[in-house]
């Protein structure tokens, strides 16, 4: 049984992708750019939204100076709507309350800007959760694993009890780089295959599934 696990985001405990592409579209059509389909958001996702902003802007408009304007632009849309269409998958808020009930310590890490990530989570998940971290200046996004080693040294956390849960190449990226063992969720932005090929020591098709990883039921 692992006595602490740290959740990603964005695809792994909430379905954020409709928001997400919505801000996004929001912000193309008020610039006069093309817009992207679902899809195309769901390849863009997952390395902070810095990232997905500079994504969705066409080449001609990455200048450094556009791209704060943009980054504000969406940030101003997206903390109005982020909440419009974003749910938790199915179970999982059963599973979280179940962990916690039984003395798991669970935390989110996520390179969602932190008071998106705070927001969003206490919102789901009320007192859940004894940390949510997001994007914070000075620490870099995932998968270094600065920020994955702050969140354990603040929960005072053992590694070798602790497991990584994540939808994506990034996240088993992050665990291994802070030397934590990672499951990868296959309900969320990313294929399985993408989490094998990252090298994910479990794998989950349900959160019952990851209930008996992170409870020892679960050998391989």
């Amino acid at each position: 049984m692992y006595q602490t696990v740290i959740f990603d985001l964005d695809g792994t405990l909430l379905n954020t992708l409709e928001d997400l592409a919505d801000a996004g579209n929001w912000v193309c059509r008020r610039n006069g750019w093309p817009e992207h389909s679902l899809e195309e958001f769901r390849a863009m996702v997952g390395h902070g939204i810095p990232n997905l902003v500079e994504r969705f802007s066409p080449e001609g408009c990455r200048s450094p100076l556009l791209m704060v304007n943009t980054l504000a632009q969406f940030s101003q849309y997206y903390g109005a709507h982020n909440m419009d269409k974003t749910l938790p998958y199915a179970g999982m808020e059963e599973l979280a309350a179940e962990l916690k009930k039984r003395g798991v310590q669970m935390a989110v890490y996520s390179n969602k800007a932190d008071d998106f990530s705070r927001q969003i989570v206490e919102h789901f998940f009320p007192g859940v959760f004894s940390l949510v971290r997001g994007k914070v200046r000075g620490v870099p996004v995932k998968p270094d694993p600065t920020g994955v080693r702050q969140v354990l040294a603040e929960l005072n956390a053992d590694p070798a009890a602790t497991l990584f849960v994540g939808d994506s190449s990034v996240d088993m990226e992050t665990a291994h780089n802070a030397g934590l063992p990672a499951c990868g969720v296959t309900w969320g932005f990313r294929s399985r295959e993408s989490l094998e090929a990252a090298g994910a020591e479990f794998l989950a098709d349900t959160p019952e599934q990851l209930a008996a990883v992170i409870l020892g039921k679960e050998k391989t």
